[in-house]
């Protein structure tokens, strides 16, 4: 009996440490896109001068 309890435990310890790993993985995948959109739109905004001289 006491194995059971123990292990339900470390189960739910591992459980919980593979749902933190997987905010933080969201919270960086949610910041890495807000980065590329917000920092491609500025490139974006700064290329087509530099675009138009190619023609």
């Amino acid at each position: 009996m006491m194995n059971d309890n123990m292990m339900s435990g470390g189960m739910m310890w591992a459980m919980g440490f593979v749902w933190l790993l997987v905010v933080i993985l969201l919270i960086l995948a949610i910041a890495a896109l807000a980065k590329y959109v917000f920092v491609g739109r500025k490139k974006r905004n700064d290329t087509p001068e530099s675009h138009s001289d190619v023609h």
